[in-house]
């Protein structure tokens, strides 16, 4: 048990909030260790401390609550957690059985300092429950969102797969026809956010996620933001919201009224990441990165990698214009351009590989490069060309 969980173990608290005096919790202590001498499982402390009558039903609750909001236990009502499999900027991810529905869901826990904070805590319930009403098979379905024991959570579709972050990082870039194909349907996810008045704001490839079928989900809408048509100009002004690496100008300027074009531009720096196996704008800080955003020219992914095609290469520039009017204007629109670039390559826009390198689309520098073959020796390539016009004759060579 750490410093700061024993600080807030159920005896501490309840001594502290003077429910019981010292002496009784040692005597309620006492019965947990000789139930157990026995070898059976004993109540938890806020049950013999109930049952001795030291305290009500309605001081364990408080307790309880206090331990939630400090962060004490993760004891959601309905859910049972089974681990922790994540973090963020705004608390943890728990894999858990939501028992009701006898189902293994994820949920996201709000951190104990964000919680203390009402304003935040208001928002983040009303844009989760705006997040919660999507229902697109490209997005991570919401289930249930609410407050238990003092924490704020919110309970989502578990998918048991890799992030694109990870599956890039492990294997190299994705060949053009696989980015594509990824990259479309995240579009089809951010064309139903869009229909539904919301703004994701964290596009990256760490949420993105691979299904064992190999369907995309985008998830961590976390840091979504529900706009009201016609209202953009409320938008309350706040800090930079999103990731350095890949955050849009008009992100890292904390604009208010971000729109969707500003998701256009997240994303055209995953599929960057995705055909390069490198950020747009590589930085030693968050700080640097945003600042590389608004005022570096972008170095075109053609250049890092050449193997990329030359409409490819066209479409994440213009993805990731820095001035928003420039870009694809809407996920639809977007869409649609990706679509017609994964029909149209194959001819000459296409550089074949050989069949091992079918699967990646490495930069030149990385190993597995295909090889050019040798051209044949002059004496080889005039008979070579002999023997083709004779067989186009009909002909026979006459040997010498």
């Amino acid at each position: 048990m750490t410093k700061n969980q024993d600080k807030l173990s159920f005896g501490k608290l309840a001594v502290q909030l003077e429910f019981v005096t010292r002496e009784q919790l040692a005597e309620c202590t006492k019965i947990q260790r000789k139930i157990k001498e026995l070898g059976v499982e004993p109540k938890k402390l806020g049950e013999v401390l109930l049952d001795k009558g030291y305290v009500t039903e309605k001081q364990v609750n408080h307790i309880f609550r206090v331990q939630g909001v400090k962060g004490g236990h993760t004891q959601i009502t309905g859910y049972k957690v089974i681990s922790r499999i994540g973090q963020g900027s705004m608390g943890y991810v728990y894999k858990a059985l939501q028992i009701s529905m006898d189902r293994i869901v994820a949920i996201k826990i709000l951190s104990p300092k964000l919680g203390q904070n009402e304003k935040f805590v208001e928002r983040f319930l009303r844009e989760a429950r705006s997040v919660a009403r999507l229902n697109h098979p490209n997005i991570i379905q919401g289930i249930d969102v609410g407050e238990s024991n003092g924490i704020y959570y919110f309970a989502m579709e578990y998918i048991d797969g890799p992030t694109i972050d990870k599956v890039i990082k492990k294997n190299g870039p994705l060949n053009e026809k696989k980015a594509l194909k990824v990259m479309i349907q995240v579009a089809r996810a951010l064309e139903h956010a869009h229909k539904n008045n919301l703004v994701h704001r964290d596009i990256k490839p760490d949420n993105i996620m691979l299904t064992q079928t190999g369907m995309i989900k985008l998830c961590d809408l976390g840091l979504a933001k529900l706009v009201e048509p016609g209202n953009e100009s409320k938008v309350e002004k706040r800090g930079a919201m999103g990731t350095p690496a890949y955050i849009s100008p008009e992100q890292a300027r904390g604009e208010k009224g971000v729109d969707i074009r500003s998701d256009i531009y997240s994303l055209g720096a995953t599929f960057y990441f995705t055909v390069v196996g490198a950020v747009p704008f590589p930085s030693n800080s968050g700080t640097e990165a945003m600042a590389k955003h608004l005022t570096e020219p972008l170095t075109p992914p053609k250049q890092k990698n050449p193997r990329i095609s030359e409409a490819v290469n066209h479409v994440i520039v213009s993805m990731m214009d820095k001035q928003k009017e420039n870009r694809p204007q809407t996920p639809s629109a977007l869409k649609k351009i990706l679509e017609e670039t994964l029909t149209g390559l194959g001819k000459a826009d296409v550089i074949t590989l050989e069949p091992e390198q079918l699967n990646e689309n490495r930069p030149p520098h990385l190993p597995g490069r295909p090889r050019l073959r040798k051209p044949l020796p002059r004496t080889k390539l005039r008979r070579f060309r002999t023997l083709r016009a004779l067989h186009r004759k009909g002909g026979r060579l006459k040997r010498r």
